[in-house]
C-alpha cells in the first residue's frame, strides 16, 4: 500500500467532495432538506421541489462515480496491485471523505444553514446533539462504515483491476 497516495487522495477528493455538496447546497438548498432528519423533512417537505431533488441526485452520483474512478486510476499509477490492496485503498479512502462529511457537513455547517431551508427553520433537529444523534452519528458510523466505504473499496478494487 502506498499509504502517502492514499492519505493525499482522501484529502483531495474530500475536499472536492465537500465543495461540491456546498455548491450544490447554495444552488437548490430547500432539495437538500430530502435528506435532513425526518422532523426537517416533514416541515420542510411543502416546500420542496422535485425536479431540484433529481437536479441534486444528477450532481451526486456522477461525483460518487468520479470518486471511485479517480481513486482506482490513482491507486494503479501509484503501483498498487491486488483485489484486497486496492479495496483497503478505495475504503480508506471513502473513510476519509466521511469524516469530512461528518465534521464539516454535520457538526459545523447545520446551526449555520437553518434559515435556508424554508419550513423547518424553527425544528428541534437544528440543535446539533439532536442532529447528531438522529442523522450524522447512525449514517457515519453504521451507513457509511457498513455500506458506502465497502463499496467504494470494491469499486476501487474493480476499476484498479480492469487496468493493465
Amino acid at each position: 500500500m502506498n499509504w502517502t497516495r492514499i492519505v493525499l487522495d482522501g484529502i483531495s477528493m474530500s475536499l472536492l467532495f465537500n465543495a461540491v455538496v456546498g455548491v450544490g447546497f447554495l444552488l437548490w438548498p430547500q432539495a437538500y432538506s430530502t435528506m435532513f432528519p425526518k422532523e426537517i423533512r416533514k416541515a420542510a417537505a411543502p416546500y420542496v421541489d422535485n425536479r431540484d431533488v433529481h437536479k441534486i441526485k444528477l450532481l451526486l452520483y456522477p461525483l460518487y462515480l468520479l470518486l471511485f474512478v479517480y481513486w482506482g486510476i490513482s491507486a494503479r499509477a501509484a503501483g498498487m496491485t491486488g483485489f484486497g490492496t486496492l479495496f483497503w485503498a478505495g475504503y480508506i479512502e471513502m473513510t476519509f471523505v466521511s469524516v469530512s462529511d461528518f465534521v464539516v457537513l454535520d457538526c459545523w455547517l447545520p446551526g449555520k444553514v437553518r434559515h435556508m431551508i424554508k419550513g423547518a427553520e424553527n425544528c428541534k433537529a437544528w440543535e446539533r446533539w439532536e442532529w447528531l444523534k438522529t442523522l450524522a452519528i447512525p449514517e457515519h458510523a453504521l451507513g457509511w462504515t457498513l455500506l458506502v466505504c465497502p463499496i467504494a473499496g470494491l469499486a476501487v478494487a474493480g476499476i484498479g483491476s480492469l487496468m493493465p
